[in-house]
C-alpha cells in the first residue's frame, strides 16, 4: 500500500507540473485556463489526501483485522 501511495503521489506531482505549463500566463482568467485550474486543483487534493491519510480509518481497519 505504501508503494501505491508514493506512486499516486509522484504521478500527481509530475502531473501538477505538466499543468503549471500549459496554463496562459498572459491571460490568467478562468475562462481561458479553466482545464488548467482544475488539473491544478485536483493535483493538490490527491497529494493532500496521501500526505494526510485518515488516521481513523486506518486505525478501525486494523482493530477489525485482529
Amino acid at each position: 500500500m505504501r508503494q501505491f501511495r508514493f506512486g499516486l503521489f509522484f504521478f500527481a506531482v509530475i502531473i501538477l507540473i505538466l499543468q503549471l505549463t500549459v496554463v496562459n500566463y498572459t491571460d490568467l482568467s478562468w475562462a481561458e485556463n479553466k482545464g488548467s485550474y482544475l488539473g491544478i486543483m485536483s493535483m493538490i487534493l490527491i497529494i493532500l489526501g496521501v500526505i494526510f491519510p485518515n488516521k481513523d480509518g486506518i486505525e478501525n481497519h486494523t482493530k477489525n483485522t485482529e
